[in-house]
């Protein structure tokens, strides 16, 4: 009995360990990443032409990414929403997975209309190592029209297959560069802000 209690408290330690580890591991990683952004401009020179953001967020952090390209490019702006809410806690999880599997991704309540727009800005958190089921759910119904569409992804750490999973739904594009956002604090508010100016000048 011991002997067991012993293993199962060791095993808790390696886990806990291994949490703590992959959070330092993450937090340098930002850190080292918005150390070239620090001070430098937010300004978007770049002239897109008429640009649309389309996005899906499910706690709020892609939307405060899609927010701000908005503001930066003066677009319109789209947020994606499911037919049905999504369950919480562990059920959200397994149905995620499910939709995965079975590559049957959720209804909408509506599509945004493409027409016209030069440049779409595609957003979607990162949900199992790939783009968010709603994102899917619109890239598969999408035309876009001869339009050129830059994706942004927003993660914890590892955005896995996101970037050829999107590009492998998209029709009729010419597909930008693309960008990714890990989640992090306010305090990197002024570097993630001129990382998306960045990458939209060099668009």
């Amino acid at each position: 009995m011991k002997y067991v209690l012993y293993v199962l408290l060791l095993a808790v330690v390696v886990v806990a360990v291994a949490g703590l580890w992959h959070l330092y591991r993450v937090s340098f990683v930002n850190k080292r990443e918005m150390a070239q952004y620090a001070g430098k401009s937010a300004e978007v020179k770049k002239d897109l032409g008429k640009v649309l953001v389309v996005y899906y967020s499910l706690t709020g952090h892609t939307k405060e990414i899609a927010d701000k390209i908005q503001t930066m490019t003066n677009a319109d702006i789209f947020g994606l929403e499911t037919a049905e809410p999504f369950p919480t806690g562990a059920k959200l999880h397994l149905t995620v997975k499910n939709q995965l599997k079975t590559k049957k991704y959720p209804a909408l309540k509506q599509l945004p209309d493409l027409t016209g727009y030069d440049v779409v800005f595609v957003g979607a958190p990162v949900w199992w190592y790939t783009a968010a089921t709603p994102v899917l759910s619109f890239l598969e119904r999408a035309d876009f029209q001869g339009a050129k569409v830059a994706f942004f992804s927003t993660q914890g750490s590892n955005r896995g297959t996101f970037l050829p999973d999107v590009t492998s739904l998209t029709k009729n594009a010419e597909i930008l560069p693309d960008a990714s956002f890990n989640n992090m604090g306010k305090e990197y508010d002024a570097a993630v802000n001129a990382k998306i100016a960045d990458w939209i000048n060099g668009l």
